[in-house]
This record gives structure tokens, C-alpha cells and sequence, in this order.
């Protein structure tokens, strides 16, 4: 994660290891999400149910959303930021027509919000220029991430898609985990690639759950996370598709 320090309108690059954020167990994460998801739905008197309204969540926070594509968001790679102490959160806005990206970018935004600004506001108790939270474009569990970024992308991934709804939609539709690698005996003669399987059993899910707001990439993978499909790792977007999703 990179910090943006915007004076005399330049932007100067700081890295974030002044700021150790402490290690986060992925049960203490979903923890989080569920506790944010259930004082939402209480508060505004709703049932959980996707898609999830995380524009909606980050106004519950007190946070404003600001669409830029000027600045550092001139960069497409960076996707979003939170300005903790103007309690904003920025988008970048070239992945609007993007609905997966953006949605999971607000999400991962929400993350740093839960898991990072408390301690980003003592550490950073100053008078002094703008300090933003930023997500870059790394994809999922991506190399050299930083451990408060995969922790937010986690978060988002418990956000968007929490498990008492996806296991819900999945054995509406599947009888048990499936292992993508075996194959059918039809396949032996139309061989299908077992990515190619894994994303359309995504696309099932998202369909039966309506999590309208997530793409087929995020979804594989939360079921992958969750054990629901078997055979796979973990999926990145190309070069050449990081730009279409």
C-alpha cells in the first residue's frame, strides 16, 4: 500500500512502512464484515441480501464518495483511496462502467475504513497535508501485496459475497463441493478447461444469489476461498484483461 501526500499540488510517493499493521487472522476479517453487515441491516431496518449496498455502507460510516480521474487517478492502476481525515473515500473513476471492479474497489475502501484507519489516525495524529489510503491494481492475493491490502481485499470478498449467502445460493444449485479437475465422461471427448468450469460455475452463483454487483472473477475466487470449488487456485487477471473486467 502506498500513501499520497499532496502539497503545492505534487504528489510525492510515500511507502507505508512506517505503519505496521498488526497481522489479521481471516476469521477475525469476516468477523469484522459480519458485524458491519449486521448493524447496517439493523440500523436501517433491512435483511441482508445481495447485492450488497456498498455505496450505502460507506455513507452509513460517514464517509462521502468522490468520483476522480484527475490527480493520481490519472494512473488507472490506482482503482481507489480513503482520505481518513477528510472521512472520504475517492474512485477512480475509469473503472465506473467497470460495476465488479468499482464495487469491489468501494468494498476493499470499507476494509481500510474497519481494519486500518483507527490505527492510520494515531500514528498520523498531525496537523498536517492529505493522507489517503490507496488500493493499486494487484489483483487478488497479488505478489509483494502489502498485508493491509490483502487484508481489505479480503474484507471485500466478505463484504460482497458473506458466506450465509453464497453457500446459500450455491447448494441451491449444487448438491456438493466440486472438483473442478474431474472430469465427466463426456469430457474425455470435448475436453473443458478446468478454469473454464470454475468461472461458469461462478456465473451460476451470481445469478441465483443476485449479486449483481460482482464479477465472475471475484466470485470464483470467494468459492475457491471457501472450499466450494476444488482443483483451482486463485485467479489474476491478465494484463491484457485488467482494463475489461
Amino acid at each position: 500500500m502506498e500513501r499520497f501526500n499532496r502539497a503545492n499540488q505534487k504528489e510525492e510517493v510515500i511507502m507505508s512502512s512506517k505503519i505496521e499493521y498488526p497481522y489479521l487472522k481471516s476469521s477475525a476479517i469476516e468477523e469484522e464484515s459480519i458485524k458491519l453487515l449486521k448493524s447496517f441491516s439493523q440500523q436501517n431496518r433491512i435483511s441482508l441480501s445481495a447485492p450488497i449496498p456498498v455505496f450505502d455502507i460507506i455513507e452509513f460510516l460517514g464517509y462521502d464518495i468522490d468520483f476522480r480521474k484527475d490527480g493520481i487517478y490519472q494512473d488507472t492502476d490506482i482503482l481507489g483511496g480513503t482520505l481518513i481525515e477528510e472521512k472520504t473515500v475517492q474512485i477512480n473513476e475509469n473503472i465506473s462502467s467497470h460495476e465488479g471492479r468499482m464495487h469491489f474497489t468501494a468494498a476493499h475502501e470499507i476494509g481500510h475504513i474497519i481494519l486500518h484507519a483507527p490505527l492510520f489516525k494515531r500514528v498520523n495524529n498531525v496537523d498536517s497535508d492529505q493522507k489517503i489510503i490507496s488500493r493499486k491494481n494487484e489483483g487478488f492475493e497479488g505478489e509483494k501485496k502489502q498485508p493491509e491490502e490483502w487484508q481489505a481485499d479480503k474484507f471485500a470478498a466478505f463484504l460482497l459475497m458473506p458466506s450465509k449467502l453464497v453457500k446459500k445460493a450455491f447448494y441451491n444449485c449444487y448438491k456438493n463441493p466440486i472438483n473442478v479437475r474431474k472430469k465427466k465422461l463426456l469430457e474425455f471427448i470435448f475436453p473443458k478447461p478446468s478454469f473454464v468450469k470454475g468461472y461458469a460455475i461462478a456465473d451460476t452463483i451470481l445469478k441465483e444469489g443476485k449479486f449483481n454487483n460482482v464479477s465472475k472473477m471475484a466470485m470464483l475466487n470467494r468459492l475457491i476461498g471457501m472450499r466450494l470449488v476444488k482443483g483451482l487456485s486463485y485467479q489474476k487477471a491478465s494484463p491484457r484483461k485488467k482494463n475489461r473486467r
